[in-house]
């Protein structure tokens, strides 16, 4: 291990290189050397372990071309760093093939055209590695101490990047999709938007991945807290692998920007816990101090308008602790106020047992009503979450609130949000959005009772009569008014002849008159079939004719 490590453009700088020549792998000088090793004979597979220098003097090799390609093929495969021939009595040059099969391959082949003394190469080499290995240490250690004291100040990851770039001279990245990122120097902000977009697709359980895009190569570890990953510590490298000592001193500043993390997230759900207050008192229509609650809310604009969403959130884990789904939930709410920024809202967030709430504010000409779109795609990125622990293996069911702009409203859209969310769960409503609940919106605040005598004056005779025959007038009737009175799709719809349909409708006819279609007898029983879909589900119990 070395903070610089040697490479094979180093070795051949050294004093017993001087004359030595370079005849193969030129694009192979990056190579790194971690140790040198003597190796005369053709099986050697379990003898290196990658990063040897070989130095051989061919006494193996002066058989017939077939074993010396194989012999070249092994260290290439064994990750060898170099080899160095001695031109002498058992090796008098290097075939064209061997050169070409190095050139393929960018691994270097270096020959001495005089006597060298191996045991002086090794010495000196291995002296020099140690020695590094040393200083290694003693630097690491020191880099520690810096990067704990950094984690303790203001701006400390900013700080720490600086640190890992005056150490290697490299660029470095922190990525992040819940707080802030970081890089430094200036110059590595172009690769900002690549680091992102490739960090999101990453599998969490990858300690360490080396990305390499046209001739930028990269390191990238997670940093991880409380079992997740908060974000990605990225080094622009020029090595296509970086030595042990960088990657020993990436780690030790991840750990202290987990830390600093950690102590942000403390933070976090001090102010969480005042946000949940906030909105717990504004559904429940309690007196707010809004001085005190301001840090919460944007700036007041008559172009500022809200929605208040709701999703509830059922089937999570029996074997998550208190402790462990309060985490969770933490997790989510940072998730989805992150979702929420970058689609332009501005987010006030609180979290429950079973629910989050969301108060969207957001600029716009108009009270955007007609235009989605963007609650659109902020559900749709929360739905494609794949993260362990965060909506994975969980059951969602949003409700989407009308638009406001006072804040005093924000109780009503919360029991819009929620009526929304529970007419999904009963099946009767598919869509988030209360303003799509129809004639519905107006049957949730009628008494059981008057619904129930409604559903009996137009739909009593009907039922009564599929109680006591097995009929299907009602399921006729429904679907007949759904599709407009046409013949053919109904009976299409109702797996049924015509001719059956027409006998059905005539008893319909009997029952409503032959103008039950036109309005407004039309508008009444439809009415009536919504409100008694709405008794089977709310109230089934006192649904006797």
């Amino acid at each position: 291990m070395s903070k610089h490590p040697l490479l094979v453009r180093d070795v051949l700088k050294r004093k017993h290189f001087e004359s030595a020549k370079l005849i193969a792998g030129q694009q192979g000088l990056n190579r790194q050397v971690l140790w040198t090793h003597i190796l005369e004979i053709k099986n050697f597979d379990t003898l290196i372990n990658g990063g040897e220098l070989i130095l051989t003097t061919g006494v193996g090799l002066q058989l017939e071309r077939e074993t010396q390609i194989a012999y070249l093929q092994n260290l290439i495969r064994n990750g060898a760093a170099a080899l160095c021939i001695e031109i002498g009595d058992y090796f008098d040059y290097v075939p064209v093939e061997l050169v070409a099969m190095a050139n393929a391959h960018d691994f270097p082949i270096i020959i001495f055209e005089e006597v060298v003394r191996f045991i002086d190469i090794t010495q000196d080499l291995h002296t020099y590695i140690i020695n590094q290995h040393q200083q290694a240490l003693t630097q690491l250690d020191a880099i520690s101490k810096t990067f704990m004291e950094l984690s303790l100040m203001p701006n400390g990851i900013f700080k720490i990047l600086q640190v890992l770039y005056q150490d290697t001279d490299a660029l470095f990245l922190f990525v992040s999709e819940d707080t802030k990122s970081f890089y430094y120097p200036i110059e590595a902000k172009k690769y900002l938007q690549l680091l992102e977009d490739h960090c999101q697709q990453l599998e969490l359980q990858e300690p360490l991945q080396l990305l390499s895009i046209d001739n930028d190569h990269f390191v990238i570890i997670p940093v991880n807290g409380l079992g997740q990953v908060w974000g990605y510590l990225c080094m622009h490298s020029v090595l296509p692998k970086p030595s042990d000592y960088t990657l020993l001193n990436l780690e030790r500043a991840t750990m202290s920007i987990a830390q600093i993390l950690m102590r942000n997230r403390m933070l976090q759900e001090r102010k969480q816990s005042r946000e949940d207050e906030f909105i717990l008192s504004l559904i429940q229509g309690q007196p707010i101090d809004f001085q005190y609650y301001q840090s919460f809310l944007p700036m007041e604009s008559r172009n500022l308008f809200y929605r208040v969403i709701v999703f509830t959130i059922l089937d999570y884990a029996d074997t998550f602790t208190e402790e462990d789904w309060q985490e969770i939930q933490l997790q989510n709410v940072m998730f989805v106020r992150s979702i929420l920024k970058k689609l332009g809202f501005f987010p006030t967030v609180s979290v429950r047992q079973h629910e989050i709430i969301i108060l969207a504010f957001y600029i716009a000409a108009d009270d955007m009503e007609k235009n989605r779109d963007p609650f659109n795609q902020a559900i749709k990125q929360i739905i494609a979450r794949k993260t362990p622990h965060l909506f994975e293996q969980i059951t969602l069911t949003f409700g989407i609130s009308n638009v406001y702009q006072s804040i005093n409203s924000v109780h009503q859209g919360y029991k819009e949000a929620k009526t929304t969310i529970q007419m999904q769960h009963n099946e009767l409503a598919s869509s988030i959005y209360f303003k799509d609940l129809g004639v519905y919106r107006l049957l949730l605040h009628q008494d059981h009772v008057a619904l129930l005598q409604y559903v009996k004056d137009y739909l009593q005779e009907i039922l009564l009569i599929d109680q006591k025959n097995g009929n299907d007038l009602y399921q006729t009737l429904c679907v007949y008014l759904a599709c407009n009175g046409a013949k053919n799709d109904t009976a299409e719809q109702l797996f049924i002849v015509r001719q059956t349909l027409y006998k059905r409708i005539e008893r319909l006819e009997n029952i409503f008159g032959a103008d039950f279609l036109q309005a407004p007898h039309r508008l009444n029983i439809e009415i009536a079939v919504k409100a008694y879909d709405l008794l089977k589900k709310t109230a089934p119990d006192i649904l006797r004719f």
